[in-house]
């Protein structure tokens, strides 16, 4: 059985994971990738179309770059698991989500660099790329839920939780010694057969006195 050490990310920083802090900036750059396309078509202004084309070509550059920390951390997993299999379906997506986005941007440059003007404002055809970056924006949050299913489910990049919680650590801390609380508190208690004891004698002697007093 793989201990949990053996799952924690090799690929981090001060202890810190260094793929799930890098995706961050692809899905920013995705999602406003078809954010502005939409804003393209419904106001016509052709900062919009570009502003797409520069943040579609943004988000494939922090894509590649967080894909090297993410390959370390896949080749990792132990082979034959369902973290493993997890894994390559979570790269796999990313990777059809990137090919898609880099068509996206392909067409997009290629239109910008080519565009003319008409009546004084240039024109752009945003159904093509819109559609291509919608697909891929998809594809992109199937592969989220992949890379989650990883953390959550198969605890991938997550140290174990301290035994000792007086101290915190960056590294998994399995063999510390547990602290037992509750078995001195227990220790320290009188024995329940001698607290019922006096109280019987307790409730035996006002009995006695009560009976003396109410004697002529």
């Amino acid at each position: 059985m793989q201990t949990p050490q053996g799952m924690y990310s090799k690929a981090r920083v001060a202890g810190h994971p260094i793929h799930p802090m890098l995706v961050a900036f692809p899905l920013a750059f995705y999602t406003a990738t078809v954010v502005t396309l939409l804003v393209y078509i419904g106001t016509r202004e052709a900062f919009w179309y570009r502003f797409a084309m520069v943040a579609s070509l943004a988000g494939i550059a922090t894509a590649v770059i967080a894909a090297i920390p993410g390959a370390i951390d896949l080749r990792s997993l132990p082979r034959n698991s369902r973290a493993r299999k997890a894994g390559l379906q979570h790269a796999g997506f990313n990777l059809l989500a990137t090919g898609l986005f880099a068509v996206t941007a392909l067409v997009l440059y290629q239109t910008w660099t080519h565009r003319t003007m008409v009546n004084g404002e240039y024109i752009f055809d945003a159904t093509v790329p819109l559609a291509l970056a919608v697909v891929a924006w998809v594809t992109m949050v199937i592969a989220g839920s992949l890379g989650w299913t990883l953390v959550q489910t198969h605890h991938v990049g997550i140290v174990p939780a301290l035994v000792r919680p007086d101290r915190p650590s960056r590294e998994p801390e399995l063999d510390a010694e547990p602290v037992e609380p509750a078995r001195d508190a227990v220790r320290d208690l009188p024995e329940f057969p001698a607290v019922i004891d006096d109280l019987a004698a307790h409730r035996a002697r006002r009995r006695s006195t009560a009976s003396l007093r109410a004697s002529p």
